[in-house]
C-alpha cells in the first residue's frame, strides 16, 4: 500500500507531526514542504518545488507502512519573511524549499534540501534509511 498523504493547514506542523506519530507508532512519517502554489497558474512559484514534485511524489506511492505530512509553506512573500513559522520553529527549522524530513519519535532525523529532492539516487537512499 503507498504512503498515506495528509495535507498539513499552514502552521500547524508541529502538532500533525506528534499526533501522527502518536497515531502511528509502526509506520515512518515524512515531512514534505514545499512552496505554495500560485493561485493565478496553480503552479508553485517555486522552480525546484515545480522540478521536484513529481519526482517526489512518484518514490511516495512507492513508499510502504509511511506517513507523508505535506506542508506549504505560503505565498512566495509569506515564505520570503523571516518570520515564517517553518523558518523561526526551531525544530522545523526550514531553511529552503522543498524540503522533505524524515521524522521520528525524538524529532528529525534526516533532510534532503532544494535540488537534492530531484536526485532519484539521494531520494532512493533517503527512503531506505
Amino acid at each position: 500500500m503507498p504512503a498515506s498523504l495528509v495535507n498539513v493547514p499552514f502552521g500547524e506542523l508541529r502538532s500533525l507531526v506528534a499526533k501522527t506519530l502518536a497515531e502511528n507508532p509502526t509506520k515512518k512519517v515524512y515531512v514534505y514542504a514545499y512552496a505554495s502554489n500560485d493561485p493565478a497558474t496553480c503552479v508553485s512559484w517555486c522552480p525546484d518545488c515545480v522540478r521536484a514534485g513529481p519526482i517526489v511524489h512518484e518514490r511516495f506511492q512507492k513508499l510502504e507502512n509511511a506517513v507523508v505530512l505535506e506542508a506549504a509553506t505560503g505565498d512566495r512573500p509569506t515564505w520570503k519573511d523571516p518570520a515564517n513559522i517553518y523558518r523561526t520553529d526551531e525544530v522545523i527549522a526550514l531553511t529552503a524549499v522543498p524540503t522533505l524530513i524524515q521524522w521520528t519519535q525524538d524529532g528529525p532525523k534526516a533532510r534532503l534540501v532544494e535540488n537534492e529532492c530531484e536526485d532519484a539516487a539521494k531520494l532512493d537512499a533517503f527512503f531506505k534509511q
